[in-house]
């Protein structure tokens, strides 16, 4: 696919501002929208906070923050897909679109696979954070316990040590009380 039919690469801070505008949940009513700006800014605040409860080295915890602020950015261009239409073909396609984009972070910086892992749990745990708050009706509730089940089978079948899954499992459980 070339670059001309998705609009090109993501150039420039006013393209990068876009992010403001592209809205997710689009098949789970909530009772505000939110963008994938706030989305990647509140992720970005789960890797700062978490990563230095699990004593991620230095570097590791510099990129995986860049990867939080920036992960969803082709977004700009594609839009937010809905989780169940991303069937194994479409993820692919979709994989490479975004790649075209924008390269992922992971491609100028080795990620480690704590890093990564980090990242991934933080990533849904901010979705499940903002559907506790906002989600409307059965349907979000549903949304919320699918993305759950699915971050504690990643947490726990992860490279992580035992102390820090554990860590990660409290850190998760105490914001979500609170929230």
């Amino acid at each position: 696919m070339s670059n001309t039919s998705h609009q090109g690469a993501l150039l420039g801070a006013a393209t990068l501002l876009r992010a403001s505008h592209i809205s997710r949940w689009g098949i789970v009513l909530t009772a505000k929208p939110q963008s994938i700006a706030e989305h990647m800014y509140r992720v970005w605040v789960l890797v700062h906070e978490w990563g230095i409860a699990i004593d991620l080295p230095m570097a590791e915890q510099f990129i995986a923050e860049r990867w939080a602020v920036t992960h969803d950015l082709p977004e700009i261009r594609t839009g937010d897909m809905p989780t169940p239409h991303k069937t194994p073909e479409v993820k692919a396609w979709l994989d490479q679109l975004e790649h075209d984009i924008y390269p992922p972070l992971t491609e100028t910086h080795r990620m480690s696979k704590a890093a990564a892992t980090l990242c991934k749990f933080c990533d849904t745990a901010e979705s499940i954070l903002f559907l506790k708050i906002n989600g409307i009706g059965q349907h979000a509730i549903d949304v919320r316990e699918l993305l759950a089940r699915q971050m504690w089978h990643r947490l726990y079948s992860s490279v992580l040590f035992e102390s820090e899954r554990q860590t990660l499992h409290d850190l998760f459980n105490n914001t979500y009380d609170q929230t």
